[in-house]
C-alpha cells in the first residue's frame, strides 16, 4: 500500500504515552498510530457532522411552516369588533326564527334543544355561552354575545369557528367536527359585516 509522509506537531508527553501504548500491543510507533486512525474513522458514528446539520435544517424548515400556518389561521380568523358581534347574534336570531318554521318543530323547547344539541359538543362551549345563545334567541333587545365570548371560541381544539359550524350542522341536520371549508354558507368576517341582510340569501 502506497504511503504518505505526515508531519504533526504533537505534544511530548503525549507522544510519550502514545509510543508505550505502541510497545505494549507489540507494534511499530507508525502500525500502531495507523491502525488508531483507521479504527476511529471506520467507528465514527454514520450521523457525523453534515447529517446532523441536514436534520437541524429540516428540523427548522418544518418550525417555519408550523409558524407560517398559525399565521394564516390568526389572519383567516379576525377578533370580532362589537359592532361585528352584535351583527352575529342577530343573525343566530334571525336563523333560528327562520329554521323554527321550515323544520316545524312541535314548540320553541323542542327547536332550542336540538339547535344546541351541536354547539355544546366544542370543548370551549361552557354554560354561559348556551345561556347567553338563550337571551339574544328568547329575549327581544337582549345583549348581544361580546367579543370576548365570541373570541373565546377561536381556541376549541375541534373547529375554530364552532358558532358557524353549530350553525351549518343545525341547518342541514350533519354533524361535522367542523365547516370552516363550507364555501357555501357564508364566512364569518362576512356574516359579522352584514349580519341579517344575508338571511335573505337563496343559498341560506
Amino acid at each position: 500500500m502506497k504511503r504518505t509522509q505526515l508531519n504533526i506537531n504533537i505534544d511530548p508527553d503525549l507522544l510519550q504515552k502514545i509510543k508505550s501504548s505502541a510497545r505494549k500491543s507489540g507494534k511499530s510507533l507508525v502500525e500502531y498510530i495507523t491502525d488508531s486512525f483507521q479504527d476511529h474513522l471506520y467507528n465514527f458514528p454514520s450521523e457525523d457532522l453534515e447529517m446532523k446539520l441536514n436534520n437541524f435544517e429540516q428540523r427548522l424548515r418544518l418550525i417555519e411552516e408550523n409558524i407560517g400556518s398559525v399565521k394564516k389561521i390568526n389572519k383567516q380568523f379576525v377578533d370580532f369588533t362589537p359592532h361585528e358581534a352584535a351583527n352575529y347574534s342577530r343573525f343566530i336570531k334571525a336563523i333560528f326564527e327562520r329554521e323554527f318554521k321550515s323544520k316545524k318543530y312541535n314548540s320553541s323547547k323542542d327547536a332550542w334543544q336540538d339547535f344546541m344539541t351541536h354547539f355544546t359538543r366544542f370543548d370551549e362551549w361552557n354554560e354561559i355561552l348556551t345561556l347567553r345563545l338563550k337571551e339574544i334567541i328568547f329575549i327581544d333587545h337582549a345583549d348581544s354575545l361580546t367579543c370576548n365570548e365570541i373570541n373565546s371560541l377561536r381556541n376549541s381544539k375541534k373547529c375554530p369557528s364552532p358558532l358557524r359550524t353549530g350553525l351549518i350542522n343545525w341547518i342541514n341536520n350533519s354533524e361535522k367536527e367542523c365547516c370552516c371549508n363550507n364555501n357555501y354558507f357564508p364566512s364569518e368576517k362576512s356574516i359579522g359585516e352584514n349580519g341579517t341582510d344575508l338571511i335573505s340569501n337563496p343559498i341560506l
